[in-house]
């Protein structure tokens, strides 16, 4: 009964990852990973995939890039590889070797009107879980009624106002300010990896900083502005990064004034 009540545990802590929002979803992986590890016959099963999985040679397999430069994922087609492919794969992110929004953007790419994540979702986490549920004598799920209407939910919450947007500058100026951007979260996150805590403020700052990372691959300043702005405040949780996080806004500030002095040479 025990071990039911653990499996379960595991089971649900999976389809929290499945439908969470992509901003706390590495969170939501490493509560997955610290559950298997302490579900005596998840462990032992995934162990055992593991232990008849070559890392190296099924990563190179599994992450291929094409002629095109364009990156594709491969699953494999027997299960003890999908089930070890999928468990390396969260492990290398929680232990912070794969950087979660980078490797997201690359291999799952919006296609046919699904959203990164949850083409992350239908490919990587779906097999993994049903495999592991179908083992213990659990039912699979998929994007049934329960998280479609979740997922409806979720859009709703995240409809936006329209509001006008900034006038962008030359593109090698917006270009300039989102490379300082992605450099500066890389380097708060790098510090944030160090704080040996579980801390959801800490949580809460790489959450950020991810979102300022894939803001700035999109080059949108908005979004940008509105997370250096957060962040600015924010940082009050962990201040060794506070110069970082200042630095950040100076860098914003300074677009700012950039596009008023090109405005005031346009009204002369």
């Amino acid at each position: 009964m025990e071990h039911n009540e653990q499996i379960e545990n595991f089971l649900e802590a999976c389809d929290e990852v499945c439908t969470c929002k992509f901003l706390i979803a590495e969170h939501k992986i490493q509560k997955l990973l610290a559950i298997l590890a302490s579900t005596a016959p998840v462990r032992d099963l995934v162990s055992e995939c593991v232990e008849q999985f070559n890392r190296d040679k099924e990563f190179m397999r599994a992450y291929l890039q094409n002629e095109k430069g364009d990156f594709e994922l491969v699953m494999p087609e027997e299960e003890y590889k999908i089930i070890a492919l999928v468990f390396c794969t969260l492990a290398e992110i929680d232990a912070g070797n794969i950087e979660f929004a980078d490797f997201i953007k690359r291999f799952f790419s919006d296609k046919e009107g699904v959203a990164p994540y949850d083409r992350f979702v239908q490919r990587m986490m779906l097999p993994f879980r049903n495999l592991i549920s179908e083992a213990f004598g659990y039912a699979k799920v998929g994007v049934g009624p329960a998280q479609e209407a979740k997922r409806e939910e979720d859009d709703d919450d995240d409809k936006i106002i329209s509001f006008p947007r900034t006038k962008v500058a030359s593109a090698e100026d917006l270009s300039n300010l989102c490379q300082k951007a992605q450099s500066i979260a890389v380097q708060i996150l790098s510090e944030l990896d160090s704080v040996r805590k579980d801390d959801h403020e800490i949580e809460d700052l790489k959450a950020i900083c991810y979102a300022i990372i894939m803001a700035s691959g999109d080059q949108d300043f908005d979004l940008l502005r509105g997370l250096a702005c957060g962040l600015r405040y924010a940082y009050k949780a962990y201040k060794p990064i506070k110069f970082l996080a200042k630095e950040l806004y100076s860098e914003v500030d300074d677009y700012l004034d950039k596009l008023d002095e090109d405005d005031e040479e346009d009204d002369d």
